[in-house]
């Protein structure tokens, strides 16, 4: 899909990349990120790359061999902020909040900060960084086990 080099055609491109992984089309999610991305994801410890975040995800969703491990899930964004620089650069941060339902356990929900890179290239965004951190100083115990 076409989007525009503005804070409207961003914003469009990153409401479609949510609502791309919220309905489970990974295959879609998964073609607005940069051959060369880099993912800080919340609960996995180091950098990964395009092709180890999509094994890490393969793995919750079940897609690499064994059982899912959630049944349902969506990531929900929340107080949002879209910048562009300069026609190519843009940003989205905010906050968000994970919430779900475990195969093997009760509902889960995590508050998180992040922060969206992306560049414009021909006459598309390309997300080229996802960093998210659990907001555990401003919320403990929200989530029960």
């Amino acid at each position: 899909m076409a989007y525009s080099a503005t804070k409207t055609g961003l914003n469009s491109a990153f409401e479609d990349w949510t609502n791309a992984l919220n309905a489970g089309d990974l295959k879609g999610f998964y073609a607005f990120f940069d051959a060369r991305s880099e993912i800080l994801d919340e609960d996995y410890p180091w950098r990964m790359t395009k092709d180890e975040f999509i094994d890490h995800i393969g793995f919750h969703a079940g897609t690499t061999g064994h059982a899912a491990l959630w049944e349902h899930f969506k990531w929900i964004p929340r107080e949002t902020e879209v910048k562009v620089w300069h026609k190519h650069t843009g940003q989205v941060s905010g906050f968000s909040t994970f919430r779900g339902k475990p195969v093997d356990a009760g509902f889960r929900q995590r508050f998180m900060g992040f922060t969206t890179n992306w560049y414009h290239h021909g006459n598309t965004w390309k997300l080229i960084n996802w960093h998210q951190s659990p907001l555990m100083g401003r919320i403990d115990g929200a989530s029960p086990s």
